[in-house]
């Protein structure tokens, strides 16, 4: 059994639930352990990086937050299928908070400053996360969308900036809600939903805390293969999510419980492909990731260890999420700066 705290994560009505998804009338739940495989997961990370997981994952009230974000993520994304293409695959959603911290920390005497083609590429290329063409179709992505604008340097006009646009900036705030209520569900002490009501600039340090804590060599997914192989992939990550969600909704936070997910409906939401998907889940099963043969997305039944590796990653993004809101929550009285155009 694992302890969710002082209720269960989620009711055991299935009179309700997620989109898409229908649990089993007659489910084999597996109860678990989310610190099973710690000594295997704890080798993959840095000492520093394995307490900061489990001083959060450990907290009475993590699946509580964990199982809010799981749900909430995967109804932001569906807002927009235009976010699902800048976003939801994971290396995309990484070139994404660097775009955000380059155009954050832009200075306007600087010409070589701001987000620029050349610079998000080489930040890419420093951290391995994508090549020179997948930056470019990326960013090609956000003007496309209405997402960002190109601005030429007013006295270097061979530079051209993309400047994201103030309607963007308010989707990722609306993000950046979802991210402080998770935490403060776990750890209402720390007001950061508060937080982020009051301070004008809350949501840009956070975002800077999370860039930041990226380009110092923090690994949200490399030492958890189990995540890697839906988050490399588009659609994978909201998947995943959806599955844990009504899995452990349905589990009542103690057991593991097979559902059936709709896969047409969710790629249709999504805006992606149900073949895709398909692929994902027969992937998964043939790695071990799922205890049975997922059927066409009729009986998706996560391994434990799937289970254990998704959460402790969760934990790792959101402990990272919780730190830069700390230390956002610090800069009240400081003087804040809007990015400066160009």
């Amino acid at each position: 059994m694992l302890s969710a705290g002082d209720e269960p994560l989620y009711t055991a009505d299935r009179q309700h639930p997620l989109p898409g998804v229908a649990t089993e009338e007659a489910p084999i739940s597996v109860t678990f352990r989310l610190d099973r495989f710690d000594s295997e997961f704890s080798a993959r990370t840095t000492l520093q990086d394995w307490q900061r997981i489990v001083g959060l994952r450990d907290h009475p009230q993590f699946l509580r937050g964990a199982g809010l974000y799981n749900r909430e993520i995967p109804e932001f994304f569906a807002e927009s299928l235009l976010i699902n293409k800048v976003a939801t695959q994971f290396s995309r959603f990484q070139m994404l908070v660097f775009a955000l911290h380059l155009h954050d920390t832009a200075d306007a005497t600087v010409p070589t400053s701001g987000l620029t083609l050349s610079r998000l590429q080489g930040l890419c290329r420093t951290h391995k996360l994508a090549s020179a063409g997948a930056v470019a179709t990326f960013l090609s992505i956000l003007l496309v969308a209405g997402y960002a604008t190109a601005q030429r340097h007013r006295e270097d006009g061979r530079t051209v900036h993309l400047v994201l646009t103030e309607d963007f900036v308010a989707t990722v705030e609306r993000w950046t809600r979802i991210v402080v209520r998770a935490v403060d569900t776990i750890e209402p002490e720390g007001r950061l939903a508060e937080a982020h009501v009051a301070l004008p600039r809350f949501g840009w340090d956070l975002r800077k805390g999370c860039a930041e804590a990226l380009l110092s060599g923090w690994k949200p997914v490399e030492p958890f293969p189990e995540v890697a192989h839906f988050m490399a992939s588009h659609g994978g990550w909201m998947l995943m999510a959806t599955c844990m969600a009504e899995t452990m909704r349905a589990g009542g936070g103690e057991t593991i419980v097979p559902v059936s997910i709709d896969l047409a409906v969710l790629a249709k939401r999504l805006g992606g492909s149900r073949t895709q998907l398909r692929r994902l889940l027969e992937g998964a099963h043939a790695k071990g990731l799922l205890d049975a043969a997922p059927g066409n997305g009729r009986h998706v039944r996560l391994s434990e260890r799937m289970v254990a590796s998704w959460l402790t990653s969760q934990a790792s993004e959101l402990a990272i999420y919780r730190q830069a809101g700390i230390a956002a929550q610090r800069a009240i009285g400081r003087t804040y700066t809007s990015p400066q155009k160009f």
